[in-house]
């Protein structure tokens, strides 16, 4: 018989299907901009961890890949030129229209060192975590089972409210409790719809509404 079916032949005349072995997923550590990130041991992470950073994450660790789409953010960057720097060389910086859309308003660009990409549910609220989550499952890594870990995004009003604001940067975000509330509700909401769609999601924050939705493991899963 042909050795072509030699890994199939059973000896009772039958054939079965050749062994495949599973691809491992590729582990994603989403990091928001909660308190939350100032405990994370990111030195300790192990090397098969890619990470995936929003907003002024820059502040703690430059991750591999990096998302943004508010205008105020690019405006502290530029103030920033050393960590600019250190972005646009180490990370692979990307953001939605929604950033083409606050940059047209004001009369401005997008710098060409940010890739773009176009939206598919611009109905759903732009919150910079999910977008980046949604966008991340389009176009890159696209061959990849993917699961993706979330630290830093409780969902919950905290004092201080981001892991920025107990250093010395300063921001013009002073938003409150009142303005964030409603927010965190639609993005719970953007959340159970990537659930819906089968996104592997695990909540790697202890103290988060994510985890009456998804499983929680503590983030020492990802250290090495």
């Amino acid at each position: 018989m042909s050795s072509k079916f030699s890994n199939s032949f059973q000896p009772n005349g039958s054939y079965s299907r050749p062994l495949v072995r599973p691809t491992k997923s590729q582990r994603i550590l989403v990091l928001g901009n909660d308190p939350q990130i100032n405990t994370i041991r990111f030195d300790r992470l192990a090397k098969d961890v890619v990470t995936l950073g929003v907003n002024r994450i820059w502040l703690k660790h430059i991750p591999s890949f990096y998302f943004f789409h508010d205008y105020d953010i690019l405006s502290e960057l530029m103030l920033n030129q050393e960590r600019l720097v250190t972005l646009q060389t180490g990370s692979k910086c990307f953001s939605s229209d929604w950033l083409v859309h606050q940059a047209k308003r004001i009369g401005r660009r997008v710098p060409g060192w940010i890739r773009v990409h176009a939206r598919n549910t611009k109905s759903a609220f732009p919150d910079s975590v999910s977008t980046a989550m949604r966008l991340f499952i389009q176009h890159y890594l696209n061959s990849t089972p993917k699961t993706f870990y979330i630290a830093g995004v409780s969902l919950k009003w905290k004092e201080p409210s981001h892991f920025w604001k107990v250093g010395e940067h300063e921001s013009p975000n002073d938003k409150d409790l009142d303005w964030y509330l409603p927010r965190f509700d639609k993005m719970l909401d953007n959340f159970k719809s990537l659930k819906s769609v089968g996104t592997q999601i695990v909540s790697v924050n202890p103290d988060s509404r994510l985890n009456g939705v998804f499983r929680y493991e503590g983030i020492d899963s990802l250290y090495r």
